[in-house]
């Protein structure tokens, strides 16, 4: 039987969080084999500080109405710690999200369309964590639904948008090996 390794599992084996003031990008999608949320272990890690979290689109819990509503800030009680919505007033972090994370982990579930928008998530995380110069990692998730289909119209740049925000823009259904 083949078995796969998550790369938030194969990250947590390793020792690239030791020391480490952490924020972490993740949705309810963000879970291992066992259905154990990324931030879990993260936070209970004795030489690693989970700073903030950072929700994408519907949240960090997925509990947001699935559509374009933006979403606000929280602080949830079982971390103890921000999260703050990357759907907001802002698609991506601020100087004041990023006060005291040196790392930023990005660990969200994509399946390979243009419409969803995590992949323009994690961009806008690269592109304020550069600015910043935090490290970043991002764990890697296989595709749930194959990610061998290529299909689907390119995006003309006149309808350009937060889920089209990249000069080649790949087609509706894009295979992400």
């Amino acid at each position: 039987m083949i078995s796969v390794l998550l790369g938030s599992e194969q990250l947590l084996t390793s020792s690239l969080l030791a020391g480490a003031r952490v924020g972490l990008v993740a949705s309810s999608a963000s879970i291992d084999h066992r259905f154990q949320h990324i931030a879990e272990p993260i936070s209970a890690l004795p030489d690693t500080t989970l700073v903030a979290l950072f929700g994408p689109q519907h949240g960090f819990y997925a509990d947001v109405q699935d559509n374009m509503i933006e979403t606000d800030h929280g602080y949830p009680p079982e971390f103890n710690i921000p999260i703050y919505s990357l759907y907001s007033d802002t698609r991506e972090p601020t100087d004041a999200m990023f006060e005291g994370i040196d790392l930023l982990v990005i660990d969200l579930q994509d399946v390979g369309t243009r419409v969803y928008t995590y992949a323009y998530t994690m961009a806008n995380c690269l592109r304020a964590a550069a600015r910043h110069n935090i490290r970043v990692i991002v764990c890697d998730r296989p595709n749930p639904i194959g990610g061998e289909v290529v299909e689907g119209p390119v995006l003309e740049q006149n309808f350009s948008s937060f889920v089209g925000q990249f000069s080649i823009s790949p087609p509706s259904r894009f295979n992400n090996r």
